[in-house]
């Protein structure tokens, strides 16, 4: 299963209306710190975050995919909305 599929897989939980997923991973390759995953920018649409703040729903993302983070994401830029903020998007 490749990583974007288990970035989804994962993000099941939250009950997703919308998840896009970009690897960015080729324009971090070989940078320092990076001892393994990729890069990946992530957008999920999901009512769970309605009335959370911006760190809240970060973590609540990070708790979906923390395994992923020991090996196979080293860094996830995440936009987390309520369906009612992508519409005015």
């Amino acid at each position: 299963m490749s990583t974007i599929d288990a970035i989804q897989q994962a993000l099941q939980a939250l009950d997703p209306q919308l998840i896009e997923i970009e690897d960015d991973s080729a324009s971090h390759a070989g940078h320092a710190g990076n001892t393994g995953g990729g890069h990946y920018n992530l957008l999920i649409v999901s009512e769970a975050f309605e009335g959370l703040s911006l760190i809240q729903r970060h973590k609540l993302v990070y708790a979906e995919v923390g395994d992923l983070m020991q090996s196979r994401i080293h860094a996830l830029s995440i936009r987390a909305k309520t369906p009612a903020e992508f519409e005015r998007i």
